[in-house]
């Protein structure tokens, strides 16, 4: 589709190039000079596009503008301008003094949007109180621009209106740009033809270009043209300032006149000054989505690898010097917040300081601000340490006094997950499993506040079991160094200029470079899996996996040439089986197109892990819930309800198993071993694939299945998970497997609808009318057990949160 698009706005511009008349036209309206200085339609970018090349405004999200003013004849801003651009989108305006004559004003508006290393864009020019035929003159301009490597490309076509002079229509301008760096961003050549409709290139005119970059963010630019006139000028960055000036001479040496400007954008650039020392301010409250939807109109909520990477990003940066941390009732799973707290000590380790304050301090919370190098809470606040609990729901009981029967069919002892239906207390399988995981992530949430406060283990249990505490109280144990209000905090820091996190994460550094950097793809899968639907619901945020959702993905993937690897994120307990085995053939394409590593979330259980077995690599955070390899069908059996309520049904079947999916009554045990076969076969396929993935023979795959349960690190020591690492460790082993350093994150599925209603429930009861079920977590056990269209379930036994 993009190719298609590229073509077309290439094609849409030769075609207006092809003008059928000749030379006699009556006008050929060459637009005033003064003030907007040249740039080549091929290498302009940022404000000065707008007059260049309404092409190039989208070429780099950034916001800047600028104030010219020229120096002519001993007289200084006689005429002056302005230009301001933001996100593909530009104003300018500029008032020219033309000696013996009137002097005029002109206005103009440039879009431009990108596709790809295609830019495209219009611009509309109004002449206000103009001499001659210029008064209230309008001009129609598009332009193009592509850049690629060490060459780029760029066209306008002014003057697309034609206005009439006389009664005779005026020709259109045309320029075509090219532009080479011989040697990098230190040297760019270029060279602009001018032409007007009916000419031929032997009678264009040209311009030609040297910019010398001898130092960062400063510019040395020389031109030439066809006439012998030459413009020579500099370019100096402040860091987000920027100043210069361009003069042009006659080919008798005359001066012509001096553009001086001076700017300022939004991003960073290439200094002469060494980099500002800042604090980066940063805060996080509840919980942090893998792929929340970006709207387009609306609230955007920033991904948990786009932060996770940010603060990397802040570790090495030389103009960061430390970090102030708000954290309030985090809602992150144990394996984010490892993540996460890895990602602050990476920032630790680089001798910055960290400095974090605890609105609210739950376990989560706590967990990751412990390691702070001053860790404060507020004046009045409670630290609600007090350690992990599991707990289950059964629900035969209840089903039981309404009659309801639920016939189940397993592969697996700890396979538990259709105890919940089937059982008043958990197998002894279930509770030793439960207990040996919750044992394991307990000793890991104690070693990381051991190691965080210098306590040993034996004194953060005892702590833990003295909690919560007061602020008060947690600060005389030593649990925090001391307590403070919100607006207090800055006593507590040595005076530095801010940047708060927002404003971090679009604080960019814009050079100007042509090299695309190589990308690496995030694929997200995080929550339930459900067959279902071919995209996500747009007015909700509900994290799902669906095939239809995840082909999307995969396809986007594999048709972007700058993708060399791909990150698939896994943070899913699983769900329908089938539809798990639908996302792992799509995946399967994917992996052999473009080297793939899997990188485990919060969980990563079975339907998920199905998914995974495409990896070459799988990493996993200690604390990561993982395994679960198993499968389970069933159907719940009303009958007894129906005895009840006295409700009859006459049953009529035509096929030996034409009744395996009613309701009305449970397996007969012919349709019961039917079942099982299948699930035995999925059960079958499902070890297989693990094993060929891990190397390992399907008889020791088959011992540490059967649905058992593992922590990441667990995972690891009976070979399901190669590495501990987060997402960011995974990125760079990918890169280095794909021998690229410098590159960008994308994150898919590309979420952008319109608008979101988060949370919204009435959305959600409109939804469940067009068969939208929720997931099994929240709340619809009965529902869950339909048999079509996947009566497979591959799903972990249990939801685990840690607050």
């Amino acid at each position: 589709m993009r190719h298609s698009v590229v073509w077309a706005c290439l094609l849409l511009v030769c075609l207006l190039a092809m003008d059928g008349e000749s030379v006699n036209a009556r006008e050929r309206l060459q637009q005033p000079n003064g003030i907007f200085y040249f740039e080549s339609a091929a290498t302009v970018f940022g404000s000065q596009a707008a007059w260049a090349n309404p092409g190039a405004l989208a070429r780099v999200q950034m916001g800047d503008g600028q104030l010219i003013g020229e120096y002519f004849d001993e007289r200084f801003l006689d005429s002056w301008g302005t230009v301001s651009a933001h996100k593909g989108g530009a104003f300018a305006f500029r008032h020219l003094d033309v000696p013996d004559d009137t002097d005029f004003d002109e206005f103009l508006v440039g879009l431009g949007t990108s596709l790809g290393q295609l830019h495209v864009g219009g611009s509309y020019r109004y002449y206000r109180d103009g001499p001659g035929v210029f008064n209230n003159r309008h001009f129609w301009n598009i332009g193009l621009q592509y850049v690629s490597g060490p060459f780029a490309f760029g066209s306008v076509l002014s003057n697309l209106n034609r206005g009439k002079v006389a009664g005779e229509r005026t020709e259109m301008k045309q320029q075509y740009a090219v532009a080479y760096r011989p040697v990098g961003e230190i040297l760019t050549l270029s060279a602009d033809m001018f032409m007007y409709s009916g000419q031929t290139w032997r009678d264009a005119d040209w311009v030609y270009q040297a910019q010398v970059n001898p130092y960062q963010g400063l510019y040395l630019t020389g031109s030439y043209d066809s006439d012998d006139n030459y413009q020579i000028g500099f370019r100096v960055n402040l860091h987000q300032y920027f100043t210069g000036a361009r003069t042009s001479i006659n080919d008798d040496g005359d001066h012509v006149g001096t553009a001086g400007f001076v700017g300022y954008t939004t991003a960073r650039q290439p200094s002469i000054l060494p980099p500002p020392k800042r604090r980066l301010m940063a805060g996080i409250s509840g919980g942090l989505a893998e792929n929340p939807p970006q709207p387009v109109f609306g609230r955007k909520r920033t991904p948990f690898a786009r932060v996770l990477l940010e603060l990397y990003r802040a570790a090495d940066d030389p103009s960061i010097l430390e970090m102030s941390l708000k954290l309030n009732s985090l809602s992150l799973g144990f394996g984010q917040a490892q993540e996460l707290r890895a990602a602050l000590e990476h920032f630790q380790s680089k001798g910055k300081r960290l400095t974090c304050h605890l609105r609210f301090g739950n376990n989560i919370s706590y967990y990751v601000g412990c390691i702070a190098d001053s860790l404060l809470m507020s004046t009045v606040g409670r630290l609600n340490l007090i350690g992990l609990r599991g707990e289950q729901t059964f629900y035969t009981g209840t089903l039981d006094k309404l009659g309801i029967d639920i016939d189940m069919v397993r592969i697996g002892d700890y396979k538990t997950a259709p105890e919940q239906y089937t059982r008043r207390k958990p197998s002894e399988e279930n509770r030793e499993q439960l207990n040996r995981i919750l044992d394991d992530l307990y000793e890991q949430f104690v070693d990381g506040i051991a190691t965080g406060r210098g306590f040993s283990p034996d004194s953060v249990r005892a702590l833990i079991d003295q909690g919560p505490f007061t602020s008060v109280e947690a600060m005389r144990l030593g649990l925090v160094d001391t307590v403070c209000y919100d607006d207090e905090l800055s006593d507590f820091l040595s005076p530095m200029a801010q940047v708060g996190f927002g404003e971090y994460v679009g604080d960019t550094l814009v050079d100007g470079s042509w090299e695309q950097k190589p990308e690496l793809a995030v694929v997200v899968a995080e929550g339930d899996i459900l067959y279902y639907g071919d995209s996500y619901w747009p007015l909700t945020d509900k994290a799902e996996v669906t095939p239809g959702l995840m082909s999307q993905a995969f396809s986007q993937v594999k048709s972007n040439p700058r993708v060399k690897g791909v990150v698939l994120r896994m943070s899913s307990p699983g769900g329908g089986a089938l539809a798990a085995d639908d996302i792992h053939h799509d995946a399967t394409k994917l992996a052999e197109k473009k080297p793939t590593v899997v990188s485990m979330g919060n969980l990563n259980a079975s339907g998920a892990y199905y998914i995974s077995t495409v990896g070459r690599e799988f990493f996993a955070n200690p604390a990561t819930i993982t395994g679960s390899i198993g499968i389970y069908a069933g159907k719940p059996d009303f009958s007894g309800l129906y005895d009840k309520i006295d409700l009859n049904k006459e049953l009529y079947l035509r096929g030996r198993h034409a009744g395996l999916y009613l309701t009305s009554r449970g397996f007969t045990e012919d349709e019961r071993a039917k079942v099982h076969s299948q699930i035995q076969a999925m059960y079958g396929r499902f070890v297989d694939l693990v094993a060929t993935n891990r190397g390992l023979s399907v008889d020791s795959v088959d011992a540490i299945a059967r649905g058992r349960v593992w922590t990441g690190r667990e995972a690891q020591d009976n070979g399901l998970v190669d590495r501990l690492g987060g997402l960011k460790q995974a990125l760079d082993f990918t890169a280095k497997r794909a021998g690229i350093e410098n590159y960008s994150v994308e994150i898919y599925p590309r979420k952008r609808p319109w608008f979101v209603l988060p949370g919204f429930a009435l959305v959600d009861a409109v939804r469940s009318l067009f068969g939208k079920a929720e997931a099994a977590a929240e709340g619809k056990p009965i529902e869950e057990l339909r048999m079509e269209p996947d009566g497979l379930y591959a799903r972990l036994p249990y939801d685990l949160l840690i607050r």
